[in-house]
């Protein structure tokens, strides 16, 4: 053991070495090293919780080999290093944390992390030289700086225009547009001019001419397909194109979903599908499916973004239809494959340059864009004429086709739009409290799977994939209105997909004041009833205005299943072999091949599940999923072992991973 720890030590320092002298980390590479510098950090900080230095050390030598000029990880390294006997390294850790920018130096001074080396001359030093160095540049890095355009220009950001924000997980973009100086009016003969037969052109033309339409100076327009789905950006006067240098592409940075804050705001596409092979998908489906896409669309939405994103293949398609495992309002979708989204772009930005002046600068001030633009989207289809109908499922589709988009309609109710008109939006939030828990079961112990229930929850989507046995399902949920807390918005709750049959909605148990219509929910699912996803959207309107852009709640069954429950309402079985052959997106549900039956006492008290395979039994398990290994002579279990579940290779590179499990432990007695 000793000797191993030798070699385990001697290869962390010679790791270190190698990052020291390691390149500086290009900026392109963060997109893709911010998901593992995440769970190092959770790592981190459950380490000094615990306090357990050496895991705070490794912690460290391993986030510096993917970052070897990140300040804050040398500087945690320092801290962890100081409760060494020799100071040294401590003190060699916290050099490089200041030379790479770490330069707080009174926070340095204070830190109780130091406190066994705060009295060593060098120390001091290095507090002084924190001090000196305050506001210079930082060692191998370049300085940031701002990108200054006129609107109307096409913009190329170079590395030293962004700044990696660690918190979101996206790129600040330091671009600062400059407002042009001809006359909007002037311009709006130009207005897609190579779109002539469009109807909503003169309507546009004439706001553009006299001064009541704000136009598209200060808008940014992004392409992520490297150019596949390109609209016409020159039929829109003053419109600013924001490009990537050669340099992003070596790490995707420039394609895919977007991974940028602007300070103004942003409308773009992705005309792109995301792979082949067992896991094809859209890229607006790989969005619900990518840890941490959703949570960054819906942060891109609630400051100023819209972006549209075609299905492809997965809306639609005889034999497929809605195969998306949620709705979401932070990215449109569109009714087919490349190309579809052009058309939604550029009513998007026409919709954009109709807004009054003084309306758009509040809805930019009060980061409302993105949910205006689906608003507006979504009411002015044809056949939404009345806000009754604007809360049904006709408004709100998975995806959205082009024949219903009303383009005239749009660019109007856009520029007859007053800044005390425009709706707010919702923001939604899980409640599970003291007062109101909510049940969240377990994977490998409540259901067997190695996937959680809830696949995302941001404000402006939630969604949870039911795999627990259990029929009845309730949720209690919260609705705020944004971007202000308005105590006077009133809510409204509509199923908008699937059986509305198997939902009901009511105020929280013994609740009065807390009501749906005031932004509390308490959602039933019975879940006998559900065999397509169930889609629950809250919709906001403050005095004066209509209900805004919605945020949904997806419930989502598991297609490869099929259930069946007992009079009483428990499970009887769960078979999992997909005997019809569904459709069900393997990053979301496992092909596996067994038949769960659950057992129950002659009084109706669940006893476990029994596996079958191919028809014979194979396992039997308890309640909370141990297999039992033993029986007494009654048949009440006497042995017990853990069960782990685990994804496993088929050997087939055209299926997907399988759902296996096996022995996890010894075996223990039964309680």
């Amino acid at each position: 053991m000793n000797n191993f720890r030798i070699i385990a030590a001697a290869l962390l320092t010679a790791a270190a070495a190698v990052a020291q002298t390691a390149k500086p980390t290009s900026i392109w590479a963060m997109p893709n090293i911010w998901p593992r510098h995440r769970q190092l950090r959770a790592e981190l900080m459950a380490a000094i919780y615990r306090g357990d230095i050496p895991a705070m050390e490794a912690t460290c030598r391993a986030a510096i080999l993917i970052m070897p000029d990140d300040a804050t990880w040398h500087y945690n390294l320092a801290c962890a290093l100081a409760y060494r006997e020799d100071p040294t390294e401590a003190l060699d850790e916290l050099e490089k944390a200041i030379d790479f920018g770490f330069r707080k130096a009174d926070a340095i001074a204070v830190d109780k992390d130091f406190a066994r080396i705060k009295d060593n001359p060098r120390f001091q030093t290095l507090v002084e030289k924190a001090r000196s160095l305050a506001g210079k540049p930082f060692v191998n890095r370049p300085t940031p700086t701002p990108r200054y355009a006129t609107a109307g220009a096409s913009v190329t950001l170079s590395e030293t225009n962004l700044v990696w924000n660690f918190d979101a997980g996206v790129f600040d973009a330091l671009l600062k547009l400059n407002h042009p100086t001809t006359p909007v009016a002037q311009l709006a003969p130009s207005f897609s001019k190579s779109r002539p037969a469009a109807p909503e052109v003169p309507f546009v033309v004439k706001y553009l001419g006299d001064e009541t339409g704000a136009g598209n100076a200060g808008d940014i327009y992004i392409n992520r397909d490297r150019g596949h789905s390109v609209i016409p950006v020159g039929d829109y006067p003053q419109l600013t194109t924001v490009r990537y240098p050669n340099s992003a592409r070596a790490t995707d940075a420039d394609i895919n979903h977007p991974n940028a804050l602007f300070s103004n705001p942003v409308f773009g596409n992705i005309s792109r599908g995301y792979t082949q092979g067992p896991y094809w998908r859209s890229m607006a489906r790989h969005t619900f499916t990518e840890p941490g896409l959703a949570a960054r669309m819906d942060l891109l939405y609630r400051n100023n973004q819209f972006w549209v994103i075609p299905c492809v293949n997965d809306f639609g398609k005889p034999q497929i239809g809605d195969i998306f495992p949620a709705n979401a309002p932070f990215q449109f979708v569109t009714v087919g494959a490349s190309w579809t989204d052009k058309p939604f772009v550029c009513a998007a930005l026409a919709a954009s340059a109709s807004f009054q002046p003084v309306t758009k600068e509040s809805i930019i001030r009060r980061h409302l864009m993105g949910p205006t633009i689906q608003w507006l989207l979504r009411s002015t289809q044809k056949g939404v004429y009345t806000e009754e109908a604007y809360l049904t499922s006709i408004a709100h589709p998975t995806a959205f086709a082009l024949s219903r988009l009303d383009t005239v309609r749009l660019v109007k109710t856009a520029h007859d739009l007053t800044p005390d008109k425009v709706p707010p939006t919702v923001s939604l939030s899980i409640i599970n409290s003291r007062l109101f828990p909510v049940k969240f079961y377990r994977p490998g112990r409540d259901y067997p799977d190695v996937m959680p229930e809830l696949l995302m929850s941001t404000p402006s989507a939630i969604a949870f994939v039911m795999r627990a046995p259990e029929r009845r399902r309730t949720f209690l949920f919260r609705a705020q209105s944004f971007p202000e807390k308005d105590p006077e918005t009133v809510f409204a709750w509509r199923v908008i997909s699937g059986h509305s049959s198997c939902v009901k909605i009511t105020a929280p148990t013994g609740e009065t004041l807390n009501t749906p219509e005031r932004g509390f929910a308490q959602i039933e699912i019975d879940r006998l009833s559900v065999t397509s996803r169930v889609d629950v959207a809250c919709f906001a309107k403050s005095r004066g205005t209509t209900f805004g852009a919605p945020a949904i709640i997806s419930f989502n069954p598991v297609s490869l299943e099929k259930r069946a429950y007992r009079a009483d309402g428990q499970i009887d079985y769960i078979d999992y072999e997909n005997r019809a052959y569904n459709y069900c997106d393997p990053r979301i549900a496992m092909p596996r091949n067994w038949k769960d039956v659950y057992d129950y006492s002659p009084e109706g008290k669940p006893l476990g599940f029994t596996r079958y395979i191919a028809k014979k039994a194979t396992a039997s398990f308890t309640r909370t999923g141990e297999r039992i290994v033993e029986k007494n002579e009654d048949g009440t279990p006497k042995k017990l072992v853990r069960v782990r579940y685990l994804m496993r290779k088929t050997g087939d590179n055209f299926q997907p991973y399988e759902l296996t499990y096996t022995d996890e432990g010894e075996p223990f007695d039964a309680k």
